[in-house]
């Protein structure tokens, strides 16, 4: 059975890339009609993980900046789902390496980082206040890239989204992933449908020094209950 499941994986697996390569050249070729794409491509890779979809707290309309958690590659596909507005992430400039979707990304006001660089926050930052200005909605990873290895415990935060939110005086609303990353087993690979749940924070501009360290812990607070209540 166990090989079944795992030979069953492999396959949706392979759908949802063929799918993702698809929307991909979609997006690139219509663009006006990407938010469309963008949406349906998310769905249909949720429903793959997905037993039901949990949201607690309210989504901010009025939050232009929204931070979480990193736990696995389709958190962009939960978020694009949850969300209903059209969302432009922030994403390592690795990303656009792949010719593909670097064809998507640049067809759809995606805002690529170079890490390397020590002037990408400035550039950054005009970039995302072009985007704040057609009242677009921006969404990052504070932690930067996904957390392999405890997607408990968030890895350390990089200062980059803390001086956005300063700089331009955005409003921000945390968020925190609960169990998405456990929908894939190993030993043999396999997808285990789970209920995921994301949990919204209430929004805030930032006022003070030290906003950015109390949103961490506050988010960790929450990933402590809440996985201690799953395993419970």
């Amino acid at each position: 059975m166990k090989i079944i499941n795992s030979l069953k994986s492999y396959i949706l697996l392979m759908i949802g890339g063929l799918a993702t390569i698809i929307v991909s050249l979609l997006c690139g070729i219509n663009p006006k009609n990407e938010l469309k794409y963008r949406k349906w491509l998310s769905k249909f890779l949720i429903k793959m993980i997905a037993k039901e979809i949990i949201i607690e707290g309210n989504i901010d309309k009025e939050a232009n900046l929204f931070i979480g958690n990193h736990t696995h590659n389709l958190d962009i596909a939960l978020m694009e789902t949850v969300i209903p507005e059209k969302l432009i992430w922030i994403a390592k400039k690795e990303l656009g390496e792949t010719p593909i979707i670097k064809y998507m990304l640049t067809k759809t006001d995606m805002i690529l980082v170079d890490r390397s660089n020590k002037r990408s926050v400035i550039t950054m930052l005009k970039e995302v206040k072009k985007r704040i200005n057609k009242g677009l909605k921006i969404i990052v990873f504070p932690e930067g890239t996904r957390n392999k290895e405890n997607p408990k415990k968030m890895k350390e935060w990089k200062s980059g989204p803390k001086a956005l939110a300063e700089k331009l005086n955005l409003k921000v609303q945390p968020f925190v992933i609960i169990n998405l990353p456990f929908a894939f087993k190993q030993n043999p690979f396999r997808v285990d449908k789970q209920k995921i749940k994301v949990i919204f924070l209430d929004s805030f501009y930032p006022t003070d020094n030290n906003w950015y360290e109390r949103t961490k812990e506050k988010m960790q607070e929450i990933l402590n209950k809440e996985y201690n209540s799953i395993n419970e």
